[in-house]
């Protein structure tokens, strides 16, 4: 039984792998191939939470105060992020989204809906439901898994 599920897992990743290798060479004209994951982690925060200051940065990047303060430096320097002054108290710094940082999740948003209209339109609703949830299931057992 254990091997089975083994076989099953090995061959659902090996799927998921091929099939993002293939939507990533397919689209990687409209990617920007100069971030890195992690500066793509990086403003992925920011764009879902705004602008944070570098020591709450730090936290969801489980990183040390100089390695957010160098990738601050890089897509600063890029035009990805910029630095404010926070109005309600002089003494904060806030990271933002700039100019590129924003066209690139403009582009992110492209490339996804380009997907969905290409490939997931072909699937049958009930088929992208049952997909949610299974995907759903499995991440509330890994957050129950990783909070025992």
């Amino acid at each position: 039984m254990l091997q089975q599920l083994v076989q099953l897992v090995k061959e659902i990743n090996q799927i998921e792998y091929e099939t993002n290798l293939l939507l990533t060479e397919e689209f990687s004209s409209l990617l920007d191939d100069k971030i890195t994951d992690k500066q793509a982690v990086f403003l992925n925060f920011l764009h879902q939470k705004g602008a944070l200051q570098t020591y709450e940065l730090s936290k969801l990047m489980g990183t040390s105060a100089s390695a957010i303060s160098q990738l601050v430096n890089r897509l600063e320097k890029d035009g990805y992020i910029k630095r404010t002054v926070n109005l309600k108290d002089r003494r904060e710094v806030l990271i933002e989204l700039d100019e590129r940082g924003h066209s690139y999740f403009h582009k992110q948003e492209e490339i996804e809906l380009a997907i969905i209209d290409k490939y997931y339109s072909k699937l049958e609703m009930d088929d992208l439901i049952h997909l949610k949830d299974i995907f759903s299931k499995f991440k509330k057992i890994v957050v129950q898994e990783q909070n025992k």
